[in-house]
């Protein structure tokens, strides 16, 4: 397995240079399993691990009052979905997962803020401890910096890389900020397609 993502690596560098300067990417040696955990998405219906098995994923970890991060990252995977479309059938395009970590002020604004960038989107947050749960399992991290229990104006620390989860719900690469679309849609192109059949 480590040969094979080896080799997948070498073939991106290789036979597309430009995209070694446009994605900062890391390929996993073997895919971290997620664990189990019960979410709700933006719809209101609970999002599990089950919703994450069957397709490739692009999750993303935030807030809804960031004021750059987030919303610079997500309209950048609205436009890297958008040239991978050109590239993969509808069916094979990743789901773009939204996970936001301050429920007590995501949750009443999330449906609004995921359709902002794409009506495919899906925004999903819950109890802190599951969102806790599949933080840790996509190697990410968040701190909301409360003042006290009454400050509403408070930032949220957190992470800016985008997990790539394939089929089988395990996180097999990881792309940073910022993402130049054509460039990071042409890696996860040859990413899907050297995976495909393996995990």
């Amino acid at each position: 397995m480590a040969i094979r993502s080896f080799c997948l690596a070498l073939t991106l560098l290789v036979a597309a240079p430009a995209l070694a300067q446009d994605v900062k990417g890391v390929i996993l040696d073997e895919p971290s399993q997620l664990g189990d955990f019960q979410l709700t998405d933006h719809r209101g219906e609970p999002f599990t691990l089950e919703d994450l098995v069957g397709q490739w994923s692009l999750v993303f970890l935030g807030f809804t009052h960031c004021p750059d991060v987030c919303p610079f990252t997500l309209a950048n995977l609205e436009a890297v979905r958008s040239q991978l479309s050109m590239l993969v059938p509808p069916e094979r395009l990743p789901q773009i997962v939204f996970l936001a970590v301050d429920p007590a002020r995501d949750r009443p604004v999330l449906a609004d803020y995921v359709a902002h960038f794409d009506l495919s989107f899906i925004g999903i947050t819950g109890e802190p401890g599951e969102i806790a749960r599949l933080a840790h399992g996509l190697d990410a991290y968040y701190r909301l910096e409360k003042k006290s229990d009454d400050d509403d104006a408070y930032d949220v620390v957190h992470s800016a890389a985008v997990a790539v989860v394939n089929p089988a719900g395990a996180v097999k690469a990881k792309i940073t900020p910022p993402f130049h679309p054509q460039g990071t849609a042409n890696y996860l192109h040859l990413l899907l397609r050297g995976m495909e059949g393996i995990n």
